[in-house]
């Protein structure tokens, strides 16, 4: 099986160099904007990375932010309100998140999990298979069919060429995503809305950036992202404010024409 593989493949590796090392040091207290190697105490780490819900110990590269930005334009920043992705969005995350996983996996190597996916997973035969009743079905059946299931076999079919268009298991990829882009050592996710205006009308008041006015633990590649987001939300609530008051300005005129 491949995850006994990947076990044989980094164990004399892991026996030499997993002793004293941690995934979170004293070091990682760090206030400020810092590198991800620097908060997690070197530039590789021996971690447990789940694949289909088993942990496989693999040794993992700390990105710099270049190399985040290079991978996609992808943020840790989300809005308030829970986004439902359509198709081609999907597409543009999953690239993003392989991506990360060809830049952070290094012992094994991403090609190398490829390698032994293409040569042993079943799983893939069988959603290759699959996906080929589906389209058999939908191909004889389709003049009877109603728009509704029309569109429950596309969703059947998007999400098994998803499934089949990348090597990696999706917990993999997602606890790769988030242990790269620093999600675990990182107060990224514990800023609020209101922290995020309040530090971008600090910045606009005294010529500086929203980052000057939000401390906690960070990644460098965070300055960017609450730079950026702050100035967003700042922008959003100028806007608001103007069409309230243009609003309130109309129903006036309204009230003396009458």
């Amino acid at each position: 099986m491949i995850k006994k593989r990947l076990s044989l493949m980094i164990d004399q590796a892991l026996v030499k160099h997993l002793q004293g090392i941690t995934a979170f040091n004293a070091e990682a207290n760090l206030v400020g904007y810092n590198p991800i190697e620097k908060i997690r105490g070197g530039l590789y780490q021996w971690v447990a990375v789940p694949f289909a819900g088993t942990g496989v110990f693999c040794q993992l590269r700390c990105p710099n932010a270049t190399q985040l930005e290079q991978c996609g334009d992808v943020s840790n920043i989300v809005g308030e309100e829970e986004k439902k992705f359509d198709y081609d969005e999907l597409i543009l995350i999953r690239n993003y998140q392989e991506a990360l996983c060809k830049l952070v996996f290094n012992i094994p190597t991403f090609d190398e999990i490829a390698k032994l996916v293409g040569e042993n997973d079943f799983v893939l035969s069988h959603k290759k298979a699959e996906l080929e009743a589906i389209n058999k079905t939908y191909e004889e059946n389709k003049s009877g069919m109603t728009e509704d299931e029309r569109s429950a076999i596309e969703s059947q079919r998007q999400v098994l060429e998803l499934q089949l268009g990348y090597i990696l298991p999706d917990d993999t990829m997602a606890f790769i995503t988030k242990w790269a882009m620093g999600n675990d050592v990182s107060d990224i996710k514990r800023i609020t809305k209101d922290r995020f205006l309040s530090a971008a009308a600090m910045a606009k008041a005294n010529n500086k950036a929203p980052t000057d006015y939000i401390s906690g633990v960070y990644t460098d590649f965070n300055k960017h992202e609450i730079d950026a987001y702050a100035l967003m939300v700042f922008d959003e609530y100028l806007k608001d404010k103007q069409a309230v008051t243009e609003g309130k300005y109309t129903w006036k005129l309204g009230r003396r024409g009458k």
